[in-house]
């Protein structure tokens, strides 16, 4: 076993969370929000055909499809956590692959421990190799997490030593995953396969006498110096490893909305530019427009008729960006909904039409000639100041035909690390499917069992986790 290797397996089979109530905490949010996401999707046309297809066998589907189904079926909507240090997404992958090996007897806390391990490891990896990963292509959802996925499933299933550097090795040598998917049903596939490769990478060891290597991460020819390009030492891992944590520092960002989360501050910004231009003197004059007290502005997303009155207003509408802070954003001009959830002028495009981000546009077929007609007035420049790679910040400018200008500038919007989702969030973003008694029965369970299997349980009564 090589030296980063065996860094990496010591710290798996050492870590112990029991007085880490802050890593904890998260893990358990982020598990709530991961369910918040599934459960939309299963609705999902593409969905519900990847559940018939991994269920031809009737009950009997193997834990890899599980995995498969549920890491596809939770990143469909683009509605779960990222972090920005991996440059993808945790919760998808992790949970995904553990929940498919999940015995009966398995307790929260070893549950929440080994995700948080994945986690660590997963964000460590991506401090090491991002941002020129992911600038040249990669999508590390699925690269980095299927290592991820290997290190909490031998975290939960107790592997040591020699066989869990052979699970993680097997990890490895099936990353893949390119982001030139984004848009497609390709990119949640990705965390799809990474979950279920881990957990079928498990197979191979608990059920053959299949040997692979244990050096995956040696510093001369592992993994970092192919997929990643870089050189790693033992020090880089051990240095980072829970120094707080991954889950602290930089955190996860959750969202409100299924889209890219590197939109979010551009679409909180163009939020509150449109509400100063919907309640502007100029405007409620002209319009004879009564601004929506605030519990109507927190149904919006439930809004079906655009106000294109402010759109016949505006002369241009500029997103400011860091350089290359967009890159996830690949689509200028989207043609299709999927398309839209990764483009900063589709969803500027909507906040100003609408008042707030509508999550049913980003199912539809064909964006409509106009409305793409609209996001040409949208432009990208890259004038503000370079920042790191764990933060995001966005300026919009709207120019009115009139001469007059609004702007706002946004680096910590609903969802970010700075600014997280309560529990109340995370109920109403389950309220976008579930009834509240259901969610009270769901919340009751997870608070209330100390083992895992009897909250999955009332999770299938409820009509969640439908494989």
């Amino acid at each position: 076993m090589d030296s980063v290797t065996q860094t990496i397996v010591n710290y798996i089979e050492q870590t112990d969370v029991t007085n880490r109530e802050d890593l904890l905490s998260v893990a358990r949010i982020a598990f709530l929000d991961y369910l918040a996401s599934l459960a939309p999707a299963e609705t999902e046309q593409a969905v519900q055909d990847l559940a018939r297809f991994i269920e031809t066998n009737g009950e009997n589907v193997s834990k890899a499809d599980k995995a498969l189904y549920y890491g596809f079926a939770s990143h469909y909507l683009d509605f779960d956590d990222a972090q920005a240090n991996l440059a993808g997404h945790f919760s998808t992958v992790l949970y995904s692959a553990l929940l498919a090996v999940l015995e009966p007897y398995d307790t929260w806390h070893d549950f929440l421990r080994a995700y948080i391990i994945g986690a660590e490891l997963e964000g460590i990896i991506g401090s090491l190799i991002n941002p020129a990963h992911r600038t040249q292509g990669w999508h590390s959802t699925g690269t980095v997490g299927v290592i991820g996925a290997a290190a909490a499933i031998g975290a939960l299933r107790g592997l040591h030593g020699e066989s869990l550097a052979q699970l993680l090795s097997l990890a490895a040598t099936q990353s893949a995953g390119m982001f030139f998917q984004s848009g497609t049903d390709g990119k949640p596939l990705h965390a799809g396969l990474a979950a279920r490769n881990g957990v079928w990478a498990y197979e191979l060891l608990q059920h053959t006498s299949l040997k692979t290597s244990t050096k995956p991460f040696d510093p001369e020819r592992g993994w970092f110096k192919i997929i990643g390009k870089t050189t790693v030492t033992s020090n880089d891992i051990a240095s980072r490893w829970l120094a707080p944590g991954q889950l602290i520092d930089p955190g996860l960002w959750m969202k409100v909305h299924p889209y890219c989360s590197a939109a979010i501050c551009g679409a909180e910004a163009a939020e509150v530019v449109a509400h100063r231009l919907y309640t502007s003197s100029s405007y409620v004059s002209k319009h004879n427009y009564l601004s929506p007290d605030t519990e109507e502005q927190d149904q919006c997303r439930l809004c079906t008729t655009p106000n294109f009155s402010l759109w016949d207003e505006i002369d241009r509408v500029t997103v400011h960006f860091p350089p290359g802070a967009d890159a996830a954003l690949r689509y200028t001009s989207p043609t299709t909904g999927r398309e839209g959830q990764f483009s900063i002028e589709y969803i500027v495009y909507q906040v100003l039409a609408y008042g707030a981000v509508q999550d049913e546009l980003f199912k539809i077929d064909i964006i409509d000639s106009s409305i793409r007609d609209y996001m040409s007035r949208i432009e990208r420049v890259y004038d503000l100041p370079k920042v790191s790679q764990t933060e995001r910040i966005t300026k919009v400018t709207v120019i009115l035909k009139n001469g007059d200008t609004f702007t706002e500038t946004v680096n910590n919007p609903k969802g970010s690390p700075n600014n997280p989702l309560t529990m109340e969030d995370i109920r109403i973003k389950l309220g976008l499917t579930l009834k509240a008694d259901q969610i009270d029965r769901i919340i009751e369970a997870f608070t209330h069992t100390d083992e895992v299997e009897p909250f999955l349980q009332t999770l299938r009564k409820e009509g969640v986790l439908h494989v």
